[in-house]
């Protein structure tokens, strides 16, 4: 797994999400997708092989946390669809992004736990 990756992938959501709002991203998000926790690297990981970790500290709050992640990114997009872009932008610059912060940390303190839990160092 490599951490780095799924970090930067989650921290561009930010870009392509303003982008949406500004009318400037060619991309098509569909918000039922997106909404999903469970379609991503991280997602597949932590309903899949993580789920060998789900006794580490910080993997509950990583996937409770991930799952709002996605659940704000989608009600961005809802929110824009509607019609309602100034709503969507301060939920965007708001709530998705102290929580998209919070995400990115939580999910460095797990990668070192994973990595500790692999080469068999204790966990505290």
């Amino acid at each position: 797994m490599n951490w780095m990756e799924i970090i930067g992938a989650h921290v561009m959501w930010k870009q392509r999400l303003t982008a949406f709002l500004a009318g400037t991203s060619t991309e098509q998000l569909d918000p039922d997708t997106m909404g999903l926790d469970d379609r991503c690297a991280l997602g597949k990981w932590i309903y899949g092989e993580g789920k060998a970790m789900s006794e580490l500290p910080r993997y509950e709050e990583v996937r409770g946390l991930h799952a709002q992640f996605h659940q704000y990114a989608a009600d961005v997009v809802r929110l824009h669809l509607a019609g309602k872009t100034a709503e969507a932008e301060s939920l965007l610059l708001g709530d998705y992004s102290r929580l998209s912060e919070k995400l990115k940390h939580r999910l460095i303190g797990l990668s070192s736990q994973v990595k500790a839990a692999s080469d068999g160092i204790p966990r505290f």
